[in-house]
């Protein structure tokens, strides 16, 4: 549950350094490939990979990295567009696919009630997509398509996660994460103008802390996320954290009324009731599947 509060605070310190402090989510994206990088050389430094390992957990946990590389610019650019109180319930039902998927690789079992849970977190994540328009037309949010792709490359990310586990710590685990994601988004970021962009954001107001408070739940949420899929079922660890989309919403709607830092999220009567009722769909649905996994 602390990786689930640690995920909501991400969101919610994502949303304002690109929406309200201004960092270009291109550079932001830089940023987070940077962080990665210097917790991939900090861990390697003081927990050193054993000489015994096989080429295939290498080649599985560089994969699990890139997908997850590939996966943050799809997750940071749907945060950017749409509210964080929207895209959290979508992006977070990925353990729906992960525990599909679990069923199908890994030989866990889903029983009738569990079945019934997948489907109510499926509704939630389609009602939390969904926009009603003022001449009463339904369509589905602009981000939506990238979340999809999103959810397949982390849920694949997280069933490779569970196999590399099995044969390393959780730490060596965090490397392979932080590796592939600095690989991708430096490959695709690094550039001149976004460092320079890093580095005026940096002088702002606000921006250092909104960064450290960022830099410190990340890192926190990831490495929570990974010891606990480590020592436990990977649909169970999944799905707890998945509680996040609540915490979220809650949060968000405090601090859009309360502050001028989530100037985008709407707080009108009929949205903020779609939103809770399909932010809520999602948690109790993964919470029947983390439950009955125990």
């Amino acid at each position: 549950m602390i990786a689930a509060h640690c995920f909501a605070i991400v969101s919610i310190t994502d949303k304002v350094i690109m929406n309200t402090l201004g960092l270009g989510v291109r550079s932001f994206l830089l940023f987070i490939g940077f962080q990665c990088f210097v917790m991939c050389i900090a861990i390697c430094i003081f927990v050193p990979f054993p000489f015994d390992i096989d080429f295939d957990i290498y080649v599985r946990g560089f994969l699990m990295g890139i997908m997850w590389g590939l996966a943050a610019p799809l997750i940071i650019t749907a945060i950017a567009r749409e509210e964080v109180s929207r895209a959290a319930p979508i992006f977070q039902s990925y353990p729906l696919l992960v525990v599909l998927l679990a069923v199908v690789f890994l030989g866990e079992n889903l029983s009738q009630y569990e079945f019934l849970a997948v489907m109510l977190a499926i509704g939630g994540a389609v009602l939390s997509a969904l926009k009603f328009t003022d001449n009463k037309r339904v369509k589905f949010s602009e981000v939506t398509l990238y979340l999809v792709i999103a959810i397949v490359l982390v849920s694949v990310s997280q069933i490779l996660l569970k196999t590399v586990t099995d044969e390393l710590s959780f730490w060596h685990a965090l490397v392979f994460r932080y590796f592939g994601m600095a690989l991708v988004l430096m490959l695709l970021y690094l550039r001149k103008s976004y460092v320079f962009e890093i580095y005026y954001f940096m002088k702002k107001p606000y921006a250092s802390l909104s960064l450290t408070i960022d830099v410190g739940a990340a890192v926190s949420a990831s490495a929570l996320l990974t010891y606990a899929i480590a020592k436990g079922p990977v649909s169970l660890a999944s799905a707890v954290v998945s509680a996040s989309p609540l915490i979220v919403f809650f949060m968000s709607v405090f601090v859009a009324a309360k502050t001028p830092w989530l100037a985008t999220e709407q707080l009108g009567r009929n949205v903020l009731i779609q939103k809770f009722i399909a932010t809520l769909m999602v948690v109790v649905g993964l919470t029947v599947l983390a439950v009955s996994s125990i």
